[in-house]
């Protein structure tokens, strides 16, 4: 069991909550104390530790202790705050909140759904994804004590809100620790779509908490160390304060309002029409109420959120590199809005119509594993019969107005998450209302949906298997590793033969594990253009400074998506030359790829002697 991970985020959170506390009582101190309240103060805390570590990380400082220490002032400072707002009440000023009451089934229903994901988080881990981007530029960033901007790792210079997260999670945890903060973040989301769903649904809005926590996208989400399920929570957290202001317009709900937009607009780029939605919905309720808190939003909004977008045009050229080069110039891919990443044609009845394949084919939309699951398609067709009232159809209309025009763009179920928030409550109200005016039949309508909801919960839970004998201390961490993952294989042997000094270049997607300096060849040949003869490749990487190539061919080569270009620029030499490692090593998914590391000397196939090192 990772204990010293789960006391480090469990640090991180009380210290965000501290810190979102003193900044919620001075922005919206009549907000209460329910569960939505206290996931606003945990959005905003956590917002706060990112301007931390980016002000660290840019001015070069970036470790475990200029962290602690800022960390300390500002909680410090929180404390002192809260304690004059607040007197009489402690830090985090505990009182009663709690659930607002759906009963029995719902709460089991959500209890289910949390452990389920905490035990699947605690779990090492095998994530492609974050040992490609998300826990790696993390540890860059740590390895140069600076926020740098490494070309052959474009994502160094994507909104990085969730990742500088990382940073105080992998110094003083490690890469579980970090999942436990993507945890934390679906438990906001889960908490502020109660808050959203309170105006209509009253005491039973907790349904529309279990209906966006059950969400395979969600439930799956939060327990990987990536960013979907954060940018879903601080969009929601975005909604939240945009319905507070409107309910009570004044300036300081204004900035409340502006600084979660900010925090989303820095998690990842799809906020971006989030906000902009947003911003629509601001320019109909606040417009003609107060020019001067519409600024006062939009200000904080740039100011908090800016920088990111700031910090790749200086970078690339492009403040949304890799996207949309022909548009803004600078740097970027073709290959991120390529056709294929189109598997929609973008018509209107299409875009209209979308949560049908989005449902029922979600391999066509880039990632299986953030499937929305069948409620949704179940459910809000029935807002065409029920006549919802006006802040559901708002609710809807704003998540679908949002996959609509996210959809005419790189078609992926990851950037779509923001809209289960909203369309959790609606969801949750035909629900309701289904088995309220079924009469006879109502009592088979909801079993009918708590088996649905049942099956979503029990597969929250089953996906802890696969860590079980780790959490249960049946096996060690790095058997599991060892089993599961080639990369922490490799990496163990990079750490043990290879000098300090190695660079190393290779085909393999994931570099986390890897314990030397690491370069994926995709993206530094997409970048340099690099071909010509296999000597003039080999010439070419040493003396661009690597030392080493790592190839990675999987077993048939078309089991995985794989470029073999590298391999066959290289076929002449590699028939010459002998490689310090070589093994068959077979990852979770059961794929088979021969590795094999050479080093890049000029002369290597007359000095290497012996064979592969087992």
């Amino acid at each position: 069991m990772p204990v010293r991970e789960l006391v480090v985020v469990a640090a991180l959170g009380l210290w965000a909550l501290g810190a979102g506390r003193a900044i919620q009582l001075r922005l919206d101190r009549e907000a209460g104390e329910g569960v939505d309240v206290w996931a606003i103060r945990l959005l905003l805390g956590l917002g706060v530790l990112t301007q931390i570590v980016l002000g660290l990380g840019l001015a070069g400082w970036l470790n475990g202790v200029s962290i602690g220490a800022a960390m300390a002032a500002v909680g410090l400072v929180a404390a002192i705050v809260s304690r004059r707002l607040d007197p009489g009440s402690g830090p985090l000023g505990w009182r009663r909140g709690g659930l607002t009451g759906g009963g029995w089934a719902a709460r089991g229903l959500l209890a289910m759904g949390l452990a389920g994901t905490l035990l699947t988080a605690l779990a090492p881990v095998t994530d492609g994804d974050a040992l490609c981007y998300h826990l790696q530029v993390p540890k860059v960033f740590l390895e140069r004590s600076a926020l740098v901007y490494e070309p052959d790792l474009h994502e160094t210079v994507y909104p990085l809100v969730v990742e500088l997260l990382y940073v105080p999670a992998l110094v003083w945890g490690g890469p579980v620790a970090c999942r436990l903060v993507t945890w934390l973040f679906g438990v906001a989301l889960t908490a502020v779509t109660v808050g959203l769903a309170r105006p209509v649904l009253g005491r039973r809005a907790d349904w529309a908490g279990v209906v966006v926590l059950l969400a395979p996208a969600v439930s799956n989400g939060m327990s990987a160390p990536l960013n979907d399920v954060p940018l879903a929570a601080a969009c929601a957290g975005a909604l939240w304060a945009v319905v507070r202001w409107r309910e009570s317009p004044g300036v300081r709900r204004a900035l409340q309002a502006g600084l979660l937009s900010g925090l989303a607009l820095g998690v990842k780029y799809p906020a971006l029409v989030w906000v902009a939605v947003l911003g629509g919905m601001l320019l109909v309720w606040g417009w003609r109420r107060s020019g001067r808190e519409l600024a006062a939003a939009g200000l904080v909004a740039v100011v908090v959120g800016g920088p990111w977008y700031v910090r790749a045009a200086l970078s690339t050229g492009n403040p949304v590199h890799p996207y949309f080069r022909h548009l803004f110039g600078g740097a970027g891919l073709d290959e991120v809005l390529e056709p294929a990443k189109r598997p929609l044609a973008v018509t209107p009845l299409n875009l209209l119509t979308a949560l049908a394949p989005l449902t029922l084919e979600p391999d066509r939309f880039d990632s299986v594993s953030h499937q929305f699951g069948p409620v949704y398609l179940a459910l809000l067709p029935g807002l065409m019969v029920l006549r919802p009232p006006r802040p559901v159809v708002g609710l809807t209309m704003l998540g679908m107005v949002y996959v609509v025009i996210c959809l005419t763009q790189r078609q992926s179920m990851r950037f779509l998450l923001p809209a289960l928030g909203p369309w959790s409550v609606a969801a949750a109200w035909v629900g309701w209302e289904a088995v309220r005016r079924s009469r006879g039949a109502g009592a088979i309508v909801g079993v009918l949906i708590l088996g649905v909801l049942g099956g979503e919960a029990a597969l929250s839970v089953a996906r802890a298997r696969h860590g079980m004998p780790v959490l249960l201390g049946q096996e060690s961490v790095e058997s599991y590793l060892a089993r599961r993952e080639p990369t922490y294989v490799v990496g163990r042997w990079m750490a043990a033969n290879l000098p300090e000094s190695a660079r190393v270049i290779g085909q393999d997607h994931r570099g986390f594990y890897l314990t030397r300096p690491y370069t994926m060849e995709l993206a530094h040949r997409r970048r340099t253009g690099l071909t010509g003869t296999a000597e003039d490749v080999v010439r070419a990487l040493r003396a661009r400074g690597f030392t080493h190539l790592l190839l990675c061919p999987p077993v048939p080569e078309d089991a995985v998506e794989f470029d073999p270009t590298m391999s066959r620029l290289l076929a002449a030499w590699l028939e010459r030359a002998r490689p310090q490692y070589r093994s068959d090593l077979r990852d979770a998914d059961g794929v088979v790829r021969r590795y094999a590391v050479y080093a890049l000397e000029e002369t290597a196939w007359d000095r290497l002697a012996g064979g592969p090192t087992p």
